[in-house]
């Protein structure tokens, strides 16, 4: 059910699109538990609790529209939900994550795109429109953990005038200026299903 007062990002159709995942038709997409908003449990091999909730969405895993299960390469594209201007990017613990604000409200909405390879042009001032590539997926092999490669989401709202430089995880994680949403409340995903 979308959230109030904000409409369903066509995200997931973005997604498809520009890496040609369906071959012109739609992919089913799949998430275990712990790939989900608020979830306390880790989903890769590393198991175990997570040290705070999540504070978005994993996605990586898919079904093709010939009933294959596939998941994603490191260099899958990552485009924006919604035309933005890049406000921050930092270093994450898997490559680096890219804030964008949508909208001048009060509190402006944010998504943040995590664990990617930004494209050069992508910085501080950078505006997207809707669906635009901002980078690619980063390249997790060799990592202690095994994680796959996925693309973090998080969207939240934070207050006007915020200084770009405290935009990182830990403020995400721990300052109460954060409101966080649940993705799949607002991305229009048709087809999706929750893995035991």
């Amino acid at each position: 059910m979308p959230v109030t007062g904000f409409p369903s990002f066509p995200y997931f159709q973005y997604l498809e699109n520009c890496n040609s995942l369906g071959a012109g038709r739609p992919v089913r997409w799949r998430f275990y538990p712990g790939m989900l908003f608020g979830n306390l449990e880790k989903w890769w091999p590393d198991a175990g609790p997570r040290p705070t909730a999540h504070e978005g969405l994993d996605i990586c895993y898919y079904t093709d529209a010939l009933g294959e299960d596939l998941q994603f390469d490191p260099g899958v594209q990552v485009p924006v939900m919604t035309a933005g201007t890049v406000l921050a990017l930092c270093d994450d613990f898997l490559g680096r994550s890219v804030f964008l604000a949508h909208g001048q409200d009060q509190e402006p909405l944010i998504s943040v795109y995590a664990h990617i390879r930004p494209l050069a042009a992508v910085g501080p001032g950078f505006v997207a429109s809707a669906g635009e590539v901002i980078g690619t997926v980063a390249d997790t092999a060799g990592r202690r953990n095994r994680m796959p490669a996925h693309l973090h989401l998080t969207i939240m709202k934070i207050p006007a005038g915020l200084p770009a430089a405290s935009l990182d995880w830990t403020f995400i994680c721990r300052s109460d200026m954060v409101t966080l949403f649940d993705p799949l409340t607002m991305l229009f995903c048709p087809s999706y299903r929750i893995l035991s």
